[in-house]
């Protein structure tokens, strides 16, 4: 039976592939006999059909075929594809027609319709001019159908960006007595917002540790912020993210499962994300092989990994890099680590391995600084912590970045102001170090104004350079006003005329961060104070020379002689003047001495997300005004975690206090006293309005010792441009030495908002609203406060 069978089949298949091959043969010959016919054919004629909108000399201008060319079917064919090209058709077809002495070459073309109207049928939530402005296709467009589905996407995405998660859109075209109408047909469907989200099974981590790994949040206060939108791509990276957080942390054969629960009207939604942990994961064995520099004590000292505890997914990788930073530390930059990891037959437990392939030690061969068309080498030479001749040290390397960034120099909006990499030197042995720097402009002439809820409202003139040379005298106006003089020797010029309502200044002031290329800084500044406060008048004329040493690593110690002109006066409209104020009336002469010192380990000097800075100075005064200060302010900076595409989340705290003594066994003048409250100070009170009160007038007087604690939590909106802020500001001024202590604290605590605006330069717009929460009667408060455009706050 199988034989009959294969025999069958075999015959049927001998006599398919005889009929297939004659039908080739035969179709082969007829067409053999006809290109060559064709071919042989002169085109006489060329005629474009079908065209209503579009000019058949359009079309023959972008054909290559000429009436007298020989037939050819290829060049016939291009010049199909080029008609296409234009954009104009929606099918184009060849026919010909045989003359007595050749062809007649015919392209028969479908114009596409043109768009008249476009409508939007169904959107009740968002206005058709929304929509309008998110599609491509507009009217007199020539209609093609894949921009019609691509518009259906960004209308869908519009919809789900506002919560509106089921919507349909359709689009079609209609045509009517020659009039063709694109219509979007919208079911915008119920508006949905995430009510909850929960998880089951979560067993060792708590519900918010987790919501911190999702992107994805529920409807909260402010909306603006926390739509509670669903976005299912985004929902499962963030699942993925959860399950790669549970990894990261040992548990390694984690699942997780979710289901979307809705209310009855459907316009909320409950999320349930079901974890199912398993085992946790731990490291049995921990062993590293081929380390002669270090013992292996001190190695497993800098790793992540340990025996007997968890095992960390992505410490597999930090472990690897961080042995690889403690070798390149001391200028083995090419030892190779590797990692391996088994896991046992036995419960969930594993063997790391660690192999490391010690290499030759670097060392420093040469410096070179490129990219600097204005900047002098020495001037970025002197923020290098490196030097040729010693090992190298990738350690020093980072923290030259840094310092490099922080001078202000070159271009921040680069992203890379100040790249360092290395190139191969005369020895295998030797590298050179090549540093790649961006100018940018560090000289900002501004003319405008700003408001300062201690200053008031302010014009400002003014002109700042960080990177000024007082030698580079120009050569030719030109030279001047392109920005060729005057710069490069890393100095600093400050020169502002800022007339307000509240306070007029004008200074002028001249730094230069590093005499001679030493750690030596020294300055000189002019300056003319003016201040209205209520109760008197203070006008502040003087000079200040500085001459400092940076004794450490970002470390400062500076000493400053001053010469000051004091005038007060008290303010006619003011019917009860503090006896303090008449007591102070007059002109004094102040030579003051300050020795001060500041440290800064931030990472950026302009917008800190970590480390700390600090600053203390003590002043000796004498002449007419006999006094000592002393006045401490630290601030720390921590980066909580970091959103993607948002940017970092940053706990800033920190705190001042100072103290002020008269040396002549007087009080001391009510001019030198101490004041809280305000921007910088104590938000949710009046600039200057805690402190202790004068008995008769009830008007602030000022005190002899100032205690501030602060604690401010940044939340990015876009970046670093726009950020939240939420604060508890505490703090005091009070009357002497004897009150240092916690008694008579005030306490506020409120929201704000910073800005950064990219033609500001690097001021900041500052709005915060302060609510007092512990407070005294003789105090003054202010909810709103707002900084804008900077200024001194004297």
């Amino acid at each position: 039976m199988k034989t009959t069978l294969r025999r069958v089949l075999l015959q049927a298949t001998s006599l398919i592939g005889a009929l297939v091959l004659i039908l080739c043969v035969g179709y082969k010959e007829t067409l053999c006999a006809e290109i060559p016919e064709k071919a042989a054919q002169i085109i006489k004629k060329i005629e474009i059909r079908g065209t209503q909108r579009i000019s058949t000399a359009a079309i023959k201008s972008s054909i290559r075929v000429k009436e007298g060319d020989r037939y050819s079917p290829l060049a016939v064919s291009q010049d199909v594809d080029a008609i296409w090209s234009l954009g104009f058709f929606d099918n184009i077809e060849v026919e010909f027609e045989e003359l007595r002495d050749g062809l007649k070459l015919i392209f028969v073309v479908t114009e596409r319709a043109m768009i008249d109207e476009i409508q939007f049928i169904g959107n009740k939530k968002i206005k058709t001019k929304k929509l309008e402005s998110q599609i491509t296709v507009k009217t007199g467009d020539y209609l093609k159908r894949y921009l019609l589905k691509l518009d259906e996407d960004k209308i869908k995405e519009l919809y789900i960006k506002k919560c509106f998660n089921r919507v349909q859109v359709h689009a079609e075209s209609k045509t009517t007595d020659g009039k063709t109408v694109v219509i979007f047909n919208i079911d915008e469907g119920p508006k949905i917002r995430i009510s909850k989200i929960l998880f089951d099974g979560n067993a060792s981590f708590k519900r918010k540790k987790l919501l911190k790994q999702m992107e994805t949040k529920r409807k909260r206060f402010p909306t603006f912020i926390f739509p509670g939108r669903f976005d299912s791509k985004k929902f499962e990276t963030d699942v993925e993210k959860v399950k790669e957080f549970y990894m990261n942390n040992g548990w390694l054969d984690v699942d997780v499962g979710w289901d979307i629960t809705y209310s009855d009207d459907h316009t909320t939604m409950d999320i349930t994300l079901h974890v199912t942990e398993g085992e946790r994961y731990s490291v049995e064995n921990l062993s590293i092989d081929g380390a002669a520099l270090f013992t292996d004590e001190e190695l497993k000292g800098k790793l992540k990994l340990q025996e007997g505890g968890p095992f960390y997914l992505d410490a597999v990788d930090k472990d690897t890099y961080q042995l690889r930073l403690m070798y390149g530390e001391q200028g083995y930059i090419t030892t190779a680590v590797k990692e391996k990891h088994t896991f046992s037959s036995e419960g969930a437990k594993v063997d790391v391995f660690f192999s490391v392939e010690e290499k030759d030690r670097h060392y420093i061969e040469k410096v070179k600084v490129t990219g600097n068309d204005k900047t002098r080498d020495n001037v970025i030479r002197r923020q290098l912590t490196f030097y040729p001749g010693e090992k190298l040290d990738t350690e020093k390397i980072r923290d030259s970045q840094r310092r490099l960034a922080n001078t202000g120099y070159f271009d921040m909006e680069s992203g890379m102001p100040a790249g360092i990499n290395f190139e191969q030197g005369s020895e295998p042995n030797k590298q050179n170090i090549v540093v790649d720097v961006k100018e940018g402009r560090t000289g900002m002439l501004r003319f405008g104004g700003g408001f300062g809820a201690n200053v008031g409202v302010f014009g400002d003139i003014s002109y700042t350079d960080r990177n000024f040379d007082v030698t580079d005298l120009p050569k030719s106006w030109d030279d001047f006003l392109q920005g060729n003089a005057f710069r490069g020797a890393g100095e600093i010029l400050t020169m502002r005329f800022s007339p307000g309502f509240e306070r007029t200044e004008i200074m002028v002031s001249l730094t230069n961060p590093s005499v001679f290329d030493s750690p030596y800084s020294a300055g000189a500044s002019l300056f003319n104070y003016l201040r209205w406060y209520r109760e008197y008048e203070q006008q502040d004329m003087g000079a200040r020379v500085s001459a400092g040493r940076e004794i450490q690593r970002d470390f400062f110690v500076r000493l400053s002689p001053e010469f000051n002109i004091i005038e007060i006066e008290k303010r006619d409209d003011t019917e009860d003047t503090p006896q303090d104020v008449l007591d102070a009336e007059g002109s004094y002469l102040k030579a003051g001495l300050t020795l001060s010192a500041n440290m800064n380990r931030t990472d950026n000097i302009y917008a800190p997300t970590k480390g700390y800075q600090g600053e203390s100075s003590i002043e000796v005064a004498g002449l007419e005004v006999d006094i000592a200060k002393y006045k401490f302010q630290a601030t720390k900076f921590n980066t909580l975690f970091e959103v993607p595409k948002w940017g970092k989340h940053v706990l800033a705290y920190g705190g001042t206090f100072g103290i002020a003594e008269s040396t002549s066994g007087e009080d001391v003048p009510i001019f030198e006293r101490y004041y809280a409250g305000g921007y910088g100070s104590i938000r949710g009170f009046r600039f200057r309005g805690v402190s202790p009160v004068d008995e008769k007038t009830g008007d602030q007087i000022g005190g002899d010792v100032l205690m501030l604690v602060s604690t401010e939590y940044l939340i990015p909106i876009y970046k670093d441009m726009i950020r939240a802020a939420v604060f508890v500001d505490s703090g005091k001024a009070d009357e002497g030495v004897s009150d240092i202590n916690f008694d008579r604290f005030r306490l506020s605590s409120g929201v704000g908002l910073r800005l950064n605006v990219p033609f500001l330069g690097r001021s900041t717009i500052s709005i915060d609203y302060g609510i007092p929460i512990i407070k005294k009667e003789e105090d003054e408060t202010e909810s709103f406060s707002f900084n804008f455009g900077g200024g001194s706050s004297f």
